[in-house]
């Protein structure tokens, strides 16, 4: 939250049960308009080309987050 209220684009990627905290947390530094990506739960355990596929997944919500595209 230091970063983007220093107008630094920036996201949070977080698992489905952490969403919540994602925003809890961004409306608590004073911005409540943040939008975490989520990434499919769990990733503890996964064998790296297990979580290169997740992140391969998340890729154009990463780039639209950081670039305010659709």
């Amino acid at each position: 939250m230091t970063l983007e209220n220093l107008w630094i684009p920036t996201v949070v990627i977080c698992t489905g049960p952490f969403m919540d905290s994602a925003f809890v947390h961004s409306r608590s530094f004073g911005n409540g308009g943040f939008q975490p990506v989520s990434i499919p739960h769990p990733l503890g355990g996964l064998v790296l080309d297990d979580v290169n596929q997740r992140a391969a997944s998340i890729h154009d919500q990463i780039v639209a987050a950081l670039t305010g595209g659709p």
